[in-house]
């Protein structure tokens, strides 16, 4: 899932998330996306159930060795408004990552979320496959706070866990987001167009680890 073009925010914090986050979480991709994206609108609804369903997966990424969740704080009110999820997979690891962990709820629209995971799950093992990698599952910043350079530190810090660990990374990103990952030396490795009304197109990238 794509993250938002944004330009600087210096009081809002950076941070690995910790379970005192996850309430506000809960609701980060509706913020998010929804006001923009009616394909994740769609398929994401804001409702009690996937409200739950956020905060069991952001719970259990917290405590997941293989997972860095990192968030921006607005230190104003102690809310989560951006999240970068990034999964380190392993070589011969197959699928979406988080995304193929959960059993759906009856909120779900099942065909387009289908659609949206066995896409990023097939080109990322098309590209992926045979070597270990990081996975970006989620990145998105509240669209009111769009504009002030949060995504750019999120996924400025992300592409530092990667070279870090020397590991490129993989991301499935919306069409208007392409230039903001270019920018980040993310180069791209395919595209698909989402079933349904909106031609929602995604795009494959992949930034080589810079060490």
């Amino acid at each position: 899932m794509p993250g938002q073009v944004d330009g600087s925010s210096a009081e809002v914090n950076v941070v690995e998330a910790s379970k005192s986050n996850v309430p506000s979480l809960s609701t980060i991709v509706a913020r998010s996306f929804h006001p923009v994206n009616p394909y994740i609108k769609k398929v994401l609804p804001d409702t009690g159930h996937l409200r739950a369903w956020w905060s069991t997966i952001f719970t259990d990424e917290i405590n997941d060795n293989k997972t860095r969740l990192l968030s921006a704080i607005d230190p104003k009110n102690d809310t989560a408004i951006a999240v970068l999820s990034m999964r380190r997979m392993a070589a011969d690891d197959k699928g979406a990552g988080t995304w193929n962990m959960y059993e759906l709820t009856p909120d779900h629209d099942v065909e387009g979320y289908k659609a949206m995971i066995d896409s990023m799950g097939e080109h990322r093992e098309r590209l992926m496959l045979g070597r270990p990698h990081f996975l970006i599952q989620l990145f998105g910043v509240d669209n009111t706070y769009a504009g002030r350079g949060i995504g750019q530190r999120l996924l400025a810090r992300s592409c530092e866990i990667g070279d870090a660990d020397g590991l490129d990374i993989f991301v499935q990103a919306n069409a208007s987001a392409r230039t903001f990952y270019w920018k980040q030396g993310f180069e791209v490795g395919g595209e698909e167009v989402m079933p349904g009304e909106t031609h929602y197109v995604e795009y494959m990238l992949v930034r080589p680890c810079k060490t």
